[in-house]
């Protein structure tokens, strides 16, 4: 009796069994000399290997273009007691791609396809001989691509005027999403990271949360520059220096609580989105400058050497003004006699030499002063 329970059990165990989904786990491939049987590059390695695949890449320096057309994961590791994976300019040059935005555009890593997922590695643009002759870009997210860069770098893409550190666009067709976060991107010529979809609605979600962005050279034009009509958010982000810090240049992006130091303006506003509880330090002309009926709310302007916000809409827009602290600026804020029409209100002045500048006589907004030593000043 005890011989038949045992098989009848043994055979609904088998049952069972077979009746699982058989799960294959993710291949992970190497490229380096920190593992036997690696791949000699990088590239050859992405381009060998199944789709979905793992690739890490052993500490060393690559200098290769690198072309994702499949989905996978692209990560550094620690080896030797070293963790920097370099991707430097080939001898060659940069091959370039189509782009949205740009016309063409030069990538040191082109993607394609996705998702693909990045992470660990740093893209080095300094070039000499090499350097294209256009836009370039250290990293390209480029139409029908999506995926996640964390934890990389970009720098150096600087040997031109137009040089990008991360670049993502998508245009008609399957919409897309893409995270660029916890990433260090500095010394680039034109733009930091830049997002951008052509079609309404956006076919584009740009997640930009939580890195560091430092434009250190003085023809570095924005930080961060959500362009287009990208959606998504702009969050947490630390930047400094550069002509804009923020271009907010969609409507569908919203920017908020982000720090900008040392800009020459911190945040601009070209498009009827939302500016929110973000941070604004040592502006050398405008701490936030609203040039689109949007709306500028809760946010911390401190010692901007000219304004604090500077409305600059059109005579037939209006833009909302509210709930923002302004300290030390030399004008709090500047209406330049602009349309009376613009809702500002709730906005506390702290030590301006003039509280409000430029405000046409119809206006009857209500803001709080303190130490200031002209509250009004009229066209």
């Amino acid at each position: 009796m005890r011989r038949f329970h045992f098989a009848v059990f043994a055979r609904l165990a088998l049952l069972v069994l077979a009746a699982q989904p058989l799960v294959a786990a993710t291949a992970t491939y190497y490229v380096g000399t920190c593992r036997i049987a690696a791949f000699g590059t990088i590239s050859a390695a992405v381009a060998a290997v199944p789709s979905g695949s793992i690739i890490d890449v052993c500490p060393g320096t690559y200098a290769e273009q690198v072309i994702i057309s499949q989905p996978l994961t692209l990560q550094g590791i620690f080896a030797g007691n070293s963790s920097e994976v370099v991707i430097t300019m080939p001898s060659g040059g940069l091959a370039t791609t189509s782009s949205i935005l740009f016309g063409t555009i030069a990538a040191q890593i082109e993607v394609t396809a996705g998702p693909v997922n990045i992470s660990s590695l740093t893209v080095d643009g300094a070039a000499s001989s090499n350097c294209p002759a256009g836009n370039y870009s250290g990293i390209f997210y480029g139409s029908g691509s999506s995926g996640q860069v964390n934890e990389a770098e970009t720098r150096n893409q600087s040997c031109n005027a137009s040089g990008f550190g991360i670049v993502a666009e998508n245009t008609a067709g399957t919409a897309q999403s893409i995270t660029i976060e916890n990433s260090n991107v500095h010394d680039n010529t034109e733009a930091g990271i830049t997002a951008c979809s052509d079609q309404t609605p956006s076919t584009l979600t740009a997640t930009i949360k939580n890195n560091y962005v430092a434009s250190n050279l003085p023809s570095s034009l924005f930080g961060i520059w959500p362009s287009c009509n990208v959606a998504g958010t702009t969050s947490g982000n630390k930047i400094v220096g550069g002509f804009a810090g923020i271009n907010a240049a969609s409507a569908s992006n919203l920017v908020s609580g982000n720090t900008v130091t040392a800009a020459s303006i911190g945040i601009e506003l070209l498009a009827s989105t939302t500016v929110s509880k973000n941070t604004v330090l040592n502006a050398t002309f405008a701490g936030i400058l609203v040039e689109e009926p949007g709306t500028v709310s809760s946010n911390g302007i401190w010692n901007s050497s000219n304004y604090g916000i500077l409305l600059n809409v059109g005579p037939v827009q209006s833009a909302t003004v509210k709930t923002n602290t302004l300290t030390s600026s030399f004008i709090g804020i500047e209406f330049q006699c602009s349309n009376a029409a613009n809702t500002v209100i709730g906005n506390t002045l702290n030590g301006a030499v003039t509280g409000t500048d430029q405000v046409p006589a119809t206006f009857t907004g209500a803001n709080k002063f303190n130490n200031v030593v002209t509250v009004r000043t009229g066209c």
